[in-house]
């Protein structure tokens, strides 16, 4: 073999050429191979011969979507919704929840067609007043009556008026042309747009008008009045 190599070197000395043989099978025998003419040095412009395997196409590359790319994305904020627009009791229950919906967007990767999607894991609720976030699993719901103790529910000690904030937490998978899903590590924080705990301080007072004799009465035009 290696006298082979110093013999195509020696008469193949122009970069590119190699030395050429022809060979052909006698009629109907494949396994005698006899060599047809000379040897032969070929022109530099012509292909140079390879492995056959070697000139397949590479397969496209795999486009893959990192938890950075994930939180890059335009993901939709859950909204806060209350049962009574937000206002509230002195150290009753006011109840906030979020709502809860998978996402999933569409895009182009390397030439691919990529679709991501993301899905709430967690709630993180802000109540404003200096008390301890609350982180759950779920996005709360509405009571069934007032006053009800939910999972979402707060009681605030004082009256005024606080902002509600709340972060919603997503984990992310993909999906390259349709195919199986993968998971993406950790989540995104999205945070939603605040909206206003109104507390008030309520009186009980005992009152002998009736107010569809004297809609005037105290109270009788509304319930929340002061003195």
């Amino acid at each position: 073999m290696l006298d082979c190599m110093e013999a195509e070197q020696a008469a193949c000395a122009e970069s590119g050429s190699q030395w050429m043989v022809r060979a052909q099978y006698p009629a109907n025998d494949f396994e005698a191979l006899e060599r047809v003419g000379q040897q032969f040095c070929s022109d530099p412009a012509e292909p140079v011969i390879s492995d056959p395997a070697s000139g397949a196409p590479d397969a496209p590359p795999m486009p893959v979507v990192t938890l950075a790319d994930f939180r890059a994305l335009d993901i939709a904020p859950s909204e806060i919704e209350s049962d009574s627009g937000g206002f509230g009791l002195i150290r009753g229950n006011t109840n906030f929840f979020a709502t809860e919906e998978d996402q999933t967007l569409t895009t182009t990767m390397l030439g691919q067609q990529v679709a991501i999607q993301a899905v709430p894991v967690q709630w993180t609720w802000d109540y404003g007043d200096g008390s301890e976030p609350l982180s759950n699993p779920y996005p709360g719901g509405p009571q069934v009556e007032f006053n009800q103790e939910t999972t979402t529910s707060h009681v605030y000690e004082d009256t005024g008026q606080y902002a509600v904030g709340l972060t919603t937490s997503y984990r992310g998978q993909f999906s390259v042309n349709d195919g199986p899903w993968i998971a993406i590590p950790g989540t995104a924080e999205v945070p939603s747009e605040p909206v206003t705990a109104d507390i008030w301080r309520s009186t009980s007072k005992n009152v002998a008008e009736d107010c569809h004799e004297n809609p005037q009465g105290w109270a009788c035009g509304n319930p929340f009045v002061d003195g």
